[in-house]
């Protein structure tokens, strides 16, 4: 070989190696443009139809932990490597095993009613192959109340709930459980499953393994009951349903290598789903490849790392809390990669992406990431053919009902496509008539909305990979934490609001200041990589950036450590909020039990406090156990919500006596009175302690934001952009 020849190839390999790196191709002169040629809706619409063979029983369903569930883990890592993606990985973390194979539902008696139903279980009990044959009763709501008067032992208990309004099959479990009965059937009577009588549906069961617990549609409800006027029923009831612990899940990776590893961008979504799931989950793991095909097929060379990530046992994953879903993304960042804390600048979590779920459009974010989300939506992707009111940027809450909420409360931070509430915070309607029931099919495909998700989140994601530093604005979370101080709360408990009001005020200065150097240097960069003349000093600002990212990440750990938690109904919030609340509904009880008004403290005022709804309707048994799956238990079964909920009061005693005592007059309501007294002073209490941590940790923070200082690399920028 000749010497030249030898040289000219020597020079040439960096730039083969590069090219490889990147999937073989050179990039675009405009990557976005690239990314926009590339997308490919029909790809990812059949790998969402593929999807539907890898289910568990007729009815479908891939649970946590079962068959289905693994087959589809292995035919999921093959698809990541034809597309492409590298480092392709199947990491198994520790998940309780949920497999429902089949139930059947036979009356028995009377005589030639030949109707079989087919129920679909709930995470909870099985029976033996023979089943249990038993008389069926109807029990109403499946409350304490309705059990008055009825003997259940040995019987199948009948009920109708509303699993949105009320509460989920838990509950109505545990409570049939408790007096003896031998399995549960229930209907949704409200709340889930209205879009046609043979409606089913599936929610959590977010407690101990209990009864064999069965859904079946109102159709079918209807008939049994029409039964049960005419006399006694018997029913043979099978239920092929294994829900145990020791199990193990999947959750699987695969990379778009960037220039460094040292900060990564996460994207993902869940592959287990309840009956068919082609929304919830399917079209999610197709819009999470799709973005990965379209990335590599136009030759996207990204600045940092981009994982992308399909999570196991998500719908549920644990017995016996009540935080049993997102038991794959919970287990990936607390135990199979806890050094992606730190790293990860986001993760971009998809569910039901394939829907037109009302007018308007929005990303759901941790609010520390909604000032650079508005900003991006003005430049961001429209939708075409969908959305007319097109692309919001109000601010929408995550919802803690999906995976990001794991990856978030960890330290990074978190957002979502916006599929449970629009901007007003008004639940959409998909919720009420198809979320978890067997109507979850292609049907629902909407092509252009699937196309708008590939096109906006994409350019979501070189936005991020783009910009120098992480663009976290913690002054809007202060600002959302002043709104939150009652005044009148903290005079009751002899709190300083003012002194903490100040506190915040002076993290919220520094927080602005701080992001506004951040947004400044992010737009110089862009100015200059337009420019296409400085990469000495396009380097060195992402180096800065780099730097400031170490602080601003670790600033952000600290603020889901030290203040970010969680009420009662799965909210996020400040800590101080449900004791202050807590505080002024039990004043305001006390004042109005003295006043002898029994009737409105019940109606209007207990039930506002944590979990006490659940105290009006069920046994002290019952309620404990919700309280345990919250607050206590062994530390795995707690998972993501553990040391989130604040602190617990206990007014099962007072809360069921004024029940009783509802519709009197002249009761002696003394005792009741004290237990609210000592639980108000306990509360108060409380509240000095919170505030005093929630102070620590917001001088914490702003002692980390009071780092980052861009002012030198901004100046050099500017000048340079003059020029």
């Amino acid at each position: 070989m000749k010497k030249t020849r030898l040289l000219f190839l020597l020079l040439l390999l960096p730039l083969v190696v590069f090219q490889a790196a990147a999937g073989g191709q050179q990039e675009a002169a405009d990557p976005l443009a690239a990314y926009m040629e590339a997308v490919d809706t029909a790809y990812g619409y059949e790998l969402a139809l593929s999807m539907n063979q890898f289910v568990n029983s007729e009815l479908g369903g891939r649970q946590a932990g079962s068959d289905a569930e693994h087959k589809a883990a292995d035919y999921l890592v093959q698809k990541m490597k034809e597309i492409g993606l590298s480092d392709v990985q199947k990491e198994e973390f520790r998940c309780d095993k949920w497999q429902f194979n089949e139930s059947t539902l036979k009356v028995l008696s009377p005589a030639g009613e030949d109707m079989e139903i087919k129920p679909y279980s709930y995470a909870s009990g099985g029976t033996s192959p023979e089943g249990i044959t038993a008389e069926l009763v109807y029990a109403g709501m499946g409350t304490l109340w309705d059990y008055e008067e009825m003997d259940v032992r040995g019987k199948i208990v009948l009920i109708d709930i509303n699993m949105y309004d009320n509460w989920w099959i838990t509950y109505p479990s545990l409570e049939a459980a408790l007096h003896g009965a031998a399995a549960i059937i229930n209907s949704c009577d409200g709340g889930y499953a209205q879009l046609a009588e043979d409606s089913m549906n599936c929610q959590d069961f977010c407690g101990p393994v209990t009864i064999p617990s069965v859904n079946i549609s109102r159709q079918d409800a209807g008939y049994l009951k029409g039964l049960l006027e005419a006399g006694p029923v018997t029913v043979n009831l099978t239920v092929d349903n294994v829900v145990e612990p020791g199990g193990k899940s999947y959750n699987i990776t695969g990379k778009i290598p960037g220039k460094t590893e040292d900060e990564i961008i996460v994207v993902g979504d869940h592959y287990d789903v309840h009956f068919w799931g082609f929304q919830d989950n399917n079209c999610a793991i197709a819009l999470t490849l799709g973005i990965a095909k379209a990335m590599i097929e136009s030759g996207y060379q990204p600045e940092r790392t981009l994982v992308f990530v399909l999570h196991g046992s998500e719908e549920w994953g644990t017995i016996d809390s009540r935080y049993d879903w997102s038991t794959g993304a919970w287990n990936m960042i607390n135990h199979v990669h806890p050094e992606w804390v730190g790293k990860a600048l986001a993760y971009i979590n998809f569910e039901l992406p394939a829907y037109e779920f009302g007018e308007t459009i929005t990303i759901a974010s941790t609010p520390e990431l909604h000032s650079f989300l508005a900003d991006f939506t003005k430049t961001a992707p429209q939708p075409k053919g969908c959305f007319p009111g097109g692309l919001s940027d109000a601010w929408v809450q995550q919802t803690t009902w999906a995976d990001q909420w794991s990856y978030n409360s960890a330290g990074v931070p978190g957002l979502h496509n916006g599929f449970i509430e629009d901007e007003e915070g008004e639940t959409y309607e998909f919720y009420a008539n198809i979320y978890h029931s067997q109507y979850d099919t292609e049907a629902l495909y909407n092509e252009a909305v699937f196309d708008f998700h590939h096109r906006l989140y994409g350019a979501l994601v070189m936005t991020l990979d783009k910009n120098p530093a992480l663009a976290l604005d913690f002054s809007f979370k202060a600002a959302l934490m002043k709104d939150t101080v009652s005044i009148d709360a903290f005079d009751m408990a002899g709190v300083d609001a003012e002194m903490f009001l100040g506190v915040i005020d002076d993290f919220e200065t520094l927080s602005a200041e701080v992001y506004g150097q951040i947004a400044e240097l992010n737009s110089l960069y862009t100015a200059l990589r337009a420019q296409k003349t400085k990469p000495a000093l396009l380097q060195e600002i992402r180096v800065a950036g780099a730097e400031a990212n170490n602080s601003i990440l670790a600033a952000f750990k600290a603020m889901q450590d030290g203040l970010t938690r969680l009420d009662w109904w799965d909210t996020e919030m400040f800590g101080h909020e449900m004791t202050q609340d807590s505080i002024l509904v039990m004043a305001e009880a006390i004042d109005s039990l003295e006043a002898g008004d029994i009737d409105y403290v019940v109606d209007e005022l207990l039930w506002l406090i944590e979990d006490e709804w659940y105290s009006y309707y069920f046994s002290k048994e019952v309620a404990q156990m919700d309280d345990e799956s919250i607050m206590a238990g062994q530390d795995y079964n707690l998972t993501w919500g553990k040391g989130r909920v604040p602190c617990a009061v206990d007014l099962w005693e007072a809360t069921m006596s004024l029940n009783m005592k509802y519709g009197s007059s002249g009761e002696d309501v003394s005792k009741e009175i004290a237990d609210l007294e000592y639980w108000l002073d306990d509360q108060k209490n409380f509240l000095a302690q919170r505030v005093s941590e929630e102070i620590d940790a917001l001088k914490k923070i702003q002692g980390i934001l009071s780092e980052i200082d861009l002012t030198e690399v901004i100046t050099k920028a500017k000048a340079a952009v003059k020029k």
